[in-house]
């Protein structure tokens, strides 16, 4: 049992501000975006839906569906982190899925930094954070829409009913 996540930094060298920040809000999974003319934190964490698309409250009643390729996700992760049982000196936990590396019969390797860490654990789940991030957010959907869309701001969840996937329509536009 640990803080799910902690930061442990020694800033040595001179780095644009904005730089900083984004690095510091990876230690958390958070994203720094541009929203209404200012510079603004995200969260990535459970959040309920606020708003429903439809065919009724979209540009021509159209959703285009994309999906990212099975090539490109990757099954194993390495992170590097570091150990403060070894003067702090970077270290790297690998996590796999076990089972994507049998059925497709090869690795196909990530490399990424736990900012900050010096928890074996707390490395260990961002690799697996990043490793399920591949393997559920595989789908990206794009439409066009009018003002309904004002009120979203980067990060919120959206719920999309789509009468052309489920063949049963459960709203609409009168």
């Amino acid at each position: 049992e640990e803080p799910r996540f902690t930061a442990n930094l020694y800033l040595s060298k001179l780095e644009e501000a904005q730089k900083v920040i984004k690095d510091l809000l990876l230690v958390f999974r958070g994203l720094l975006v541009w929203f209404d003319g200012k510079l603004s934190p995200a969260v990535n964490a459970y959040k309920r839906p606020i708003y429903t698309f439809t065919k009724g409250n979209v540009v021509d009643g159209q959703f285009n569906y994309q999906s990212s390729s099975t090539r490109f996700r990757s099954n194993q992760i390495r992170v590097t982190w570091n150990n403060p049982d070894d003067m702090f000196k970077q270290e790297v936990e690998i996590v796999e899925d076990t089972q994507n590396i049998l059925e497709t019969g090869k690795i196909i390797s990530k490399d990424v930094s736990a900012i900050g860490s010096t928890s074996r654990g707390q490395a260990h789940r961002y690799g697996k954070w990043h490793i399920l991030t591949e393997k559920m957010e595989k789908e990206v959907v794009t439409f066009a829409t009018g003002l309904n869309g004002s009120v979203l701001r980067p990060g919120d969840v959206i719920d999309i009913q789509d009468a052309d996937l489920s063949s049963v329509e459960h709203s609409g536009r009168v």
